[in-house]
């Protein structure tokens, strides 16, 4: 009877020796450096420098600063509207675009 009570008692002190793990209260957030100053446009997951150009559908795209004031701010696209060409300078028809 003795060893009942001595397995019955070992059974329960088990489940309260558990190991109790716990997380830091503050999450560590990890930065790459290295991705911090690079300067990029972004499309379907890949980057375009300063100064590309990219044709989405019929609409062309140009890769520049977001603010003219800043040197090393950051990109975004901006939309090329297309001008008719003059007759005379550009007999074969070509489309011409300039930037906002």
């Amino acid at each position: 009877m003795t060893r009942f009570i001595l397995v019955t008692l070992a059974l329960l002190c088990f489940p309260t020796m558990a190991t109790i793990i716990t997380t830091p209260a503050k999450p560590v957030i990890g930065i790459n450096a290295s991705e911090i100053a690079k300067r990029a446009c972004y499309y379907q997951d890949q980057a375009y420098s300063d100064g590309a150009i990219l044709q989405v559908g019929e609409h062309y795209m140009v890769c520049k600063a977001a603010n003219d004031f800043e040197t090393n701010g950051a990109l975004k696209w901006v939309q090329l509207e297309a001008r008719s060409a003059p007759e005379q300078q550009a007999p074969q028809g070509g489309k011409h675009y300039s930037v906002n």
